[in-house]
């Protein structure tokens, strides 16, 4: 495993570990205190339906004590009046004020008037036998011991949930001698809850108590709220959680008589326990994700002050270990360990570079020496093959050129000047040769050789020094416009088979051998001044692209009569002329 490797791994699992502990104590804090903020939320919507039903209990109560309050109703306790009847208890005036039952009684606790109203079907029913029966038994809301008093509260009927409130019958200055008592009602049945549910804008469920098929868990809620002991004028409240989705809160109220009457559901969402988890989410997503941005960070700098300095340093030696390059350095920048690793490297390599540098220098002298001598294929065979280098070559084309009375001017000119002409002379040449593709094989004095189709063998071989001997004989007019001379020469080529290769131990040359050599020198040496002799096989090859004129048959010493030419100039396309 790299370095690399191991600090990422070693980032990694710490970043999973701390994520981990920060997770779990985040989880048991911040959910938690979601939780607590979840469940007083849950009370305060509590408190708000116990407050939404005691204003229904308060608004009934105001209702009755401005009926019971009124000398109009004073008197109708004496008279009896239809009147009053038609103008305050009508059907249209009940159900504008919303009221189900309204009972006047009298001083002596009898019933002077009575009426029970049911406000869906807009119709007067019976006044229920139950509720009288409780008013005979137990005379709660009849009594009033003085003229402030008044009861408020709730009534369980098999007909349903009253709400009820009972009010002394007084004149207008609330003043006596009280002439009885005036019971109104109100059922607190679907449509009133619906009505709740809309104000407080909370999901309602209402249980009476007297339901003998109360759920088994309900029933222990009422357990739980009944144990409680709740403060004056509030209810028990119980918040229990339902799921993962909702919360739900409980209310117990009590009729009139202290007795449980009705149990009170609230469902609520737990929207702020989701939200505690999303923002939980949230917050270790944050956190990862600054984790992650500090590994980077942290990986960013290792890997710029360490890592990246360590692999560079690491690549650097290996190219001086690959390339042999002893002038190549490591980077040594900075000033830490690093720095000093490197510059102590840098400091061997100085040493390494210093002993081997007149080594490499007299190397490259010597293959360089030996480049200018032998053509770049036998020079790199000879370094590798300690062997004798001897090749045949069945066709080559070799040249040989002399010019013509270079001896007699050698003693009409000083020996410096003599040199200089024929190197001016023969660079040009050389110049044609890397021009033509050709290989130079020697000199000697004035006379010069040349070779085509070796030390690589190319099937243009004539062409390629045919073209040479044209272009020496403009190299020698232009060397005689420039110096003031008049040189000429002798040019011979022939083609054919040949021997090459590398001779001796010291001062060895890349030399040719065979008949075709000979025949060259011959074709020179019997050739004519300014004239390029060339045998018949060196006609064949160029007959069809040169223009010669044939010289006819001649006496070469060792090969008898030969049939000879005169390469005179390339011959011009149709399209040229």
């Amino acid at each position: 495993m790299s370095l690399r490797q191991k600090t990422l791994l070693l980032i990694g699992l710490t970043l999973a570990g701390l994520i981990s502990v920060l997770y779990a104590s985040l989880s048991l804090i911040l959910i938690r205190s979601f939780a607590q903020i979840e469940e007083q939320h849950a009370y305060r919507n509590v408190r708000r339906v116990q407050e939404a039903l005691f204003d229904e209990l308060n608004s009934l109560a105001v209702l009755a004590a401005d009926y019971g309050e009124w000398d109009d109703t004073y008197g109708f306790i004496e008279d009896t009046s239809r009147s009053y009847i038609q103008e305050n208890l009508s059907d249209t005036n009940l159900t504008n004020i919303n009221l189900n039952l309204v009972l006047f009684f009298n001083r002596q606790d009898e019933l002077v008037f009575g009426k029970h109203f049911n406000l869906a079907q807009q119709q007067e029913i019976p006044i229920p036998t139950p509720l009288i029966q409780q008013l005979n038994s137990d005379n709660v809301l009849l009594q009033h011991p003085d003229t402030t008093s008044s009861v408020t509260g709730l009534i369980l009927l098999p007909q349903g949930l009253l709400m009820i409130a009972s009010n002394p019958i007084l004149t207008n200055e609330e003043t006596g001698p009280m002439r009885g008592s005036l019971i109104m009602g109100r059922y607190l049945n679907d449509q009133r809850v619906e009505a709740l549910a809309e104000l407080t804008q909370l999901n309602l469920k209402v249980y009476r108590l007297n339901n003998r098929q109360l759920p088994a868990k309900l029933q222990t809620v009422q357990s739980s709220l009944s144990e409680q002991e709740s403060q004056p004028n509030q209810a028990p409240i119980l918040i229990q959680i339902i799921s993962r989705e909702a919360i739900a809160g409980y209310t117990l109220l009590r009729d009139i008589y202290g007795q449980p009457a009705l149990l009170v559901q609230i469902d609520i969402p737990r929207e702020i326990y989701q939200q505690g988890r999303i923002s939980l989410r949230y917050l270790i997503l944050s956190l990862l994700g600054l984790g992650i941005l500090f590994s980077v960070g942290t990986l960013f700098l290792l890997e710029k002050m360490v890592l990246s300095r360590l692999a560079r340093l690491s690549t650097n030696v290996q190219e001086v270990g690959t390339s042999n390059d002893l002038s190549l350095r490591v980077s040594a920048k900075g000033n830490d360990e690093l720095t000093h690793l490197a510059q102590t490297i840098n400091s061997m390599l100085d040493a390494l570079e210093s002993s081997t540098k007149n080594l490499v220098t007299e190397r490259e002298k010597a293959e360089n020496l030996l480049l200018n001598i032998l053509p770049a294929s036998i020079a790199k065979r000879l370094q590798t093959d300690s062997d004798t280098i001897a090749d045949s070559f069945e066709e080559a084309t070799v040249l040989f050129s002399d010019i013509v009375d270079f001896t007699r001017l050698s003693g009409e000119i000083s020996p410096t000047e003599l040199v200089n002409l024929l190197n001016e002379i023969f660079s040009r040449f050389d110049r044609l040769v890397e021009l033509h593709g050709l290989e130079k094989i020697k000199t000697i004095g004035d006379s010069y050789m040349v070779v085509g189709g070796l030390p690589l063998p190319r099937r243009d071989h004539a062409e390629a020094v045919a073209e040479f001997a044209l272009d020496m004989q403009e190299e020698i007019d232009a060397v005689n416009a420039q110096q003031g001379h008049a040189f000429m020469m002798r040019i011979g080529i022939h083609s054919g088979p040949v021997v090459a290769g590398v001779i001796g131990l010291k001062k060895f040359i890349y030399d040719l051998w065979g008949d075709t050599v000979n025949i060259a020198s011959r074709m020179e040496s019997h050739g004519l001044p300014g004239y390029i002799q060339v045998s018949d096989a060196t006609y064949e090859y160029l007959k069809d692209k040169y223009v010669f004129q044939e010289r006819g048959s001649i006496h070469v010493k060792g090969k008898g009569e030969m049939t000879t030419y005169f390469l005179k100039e390339r011959k011009q396309n149709e399209s040229d002329k």
